[in-house]
């Protein structure tokens, strides 16, 4: 029997060149859009942080496919969020740097503990973004809380909303 571990190509999944501060802050995820996921989770979180933090301009990028994306843009309509939600559909993954390099930070809000390990978040952490993540297995066993990322209790927005809030709010 042969193990074939989890792994990141760290000469694709690298710290971007230096950019152009923007002046908007780029909130993103990689995920496929099922209720596993919790992505209804983080646009509720995104929706909080629009009304607590007024005077820096934010979006928020989905990248990924699934069952739930009509219901997921019913939501952002819904929160009316939509000039401020992105739905990237899939990605390839060899294409995926280039957009992680946009995001200003990553957000992983799995609400089961069915994830054997957080490939996405370690490739996010890769490219030198900090990122929230849920308690959720997997999820939680690769970010240490305040040092490598923010653990947010599971199903949890305003929690979600607060770390995301704490991380834009840190120069």
């Amino acid at each position: 029997t042969y193990i074939t571990p989890f792994g990141v190509d760290t000469k694709l999944f690298k710290l971007a060149p230096r950019r152009e501060v923007s002046k908007e802050i780029v909130i993103g995820t990689v995920k496929t859009l099922t209720p596993k996921y919790g992505i209804d989770t983080l646009i509720k979180a995104f929706k909080i942080v629009q009304e607590n933090i007024k005077d820096i301009p934010m979006q928020l990028v989905i990248v990924g496919k699934g069952p739930q994306e009509k219901e997921l843009k019913a939501l952002v309509s819904e929160l009316k969020l939509d000039d401020k939600v992105q739905f990237y559909g899939f990605v390839e993954h060899s294409k995926l740097v280039p957009i992680l390099h946009r995001f200003d930070i990553y957000v992983a809000l799995s609400r089961y503990d069915s994830e054997s390990f957080g490939v996405a978040i370690i490739e996010a952490s890769s490219c030198g973004l900090p990122v929230v993540v849920s308690d959720a297995d997997g999820p939680a066993e690769v970010v240490i809380d305040n040092k490598t990322g923010l653990i947010v209790p599971k199903n949890d927005e305003f929690a979600a909303a607060k770390a995301i809030g704490e991380l834009i709010m840190d120069p």
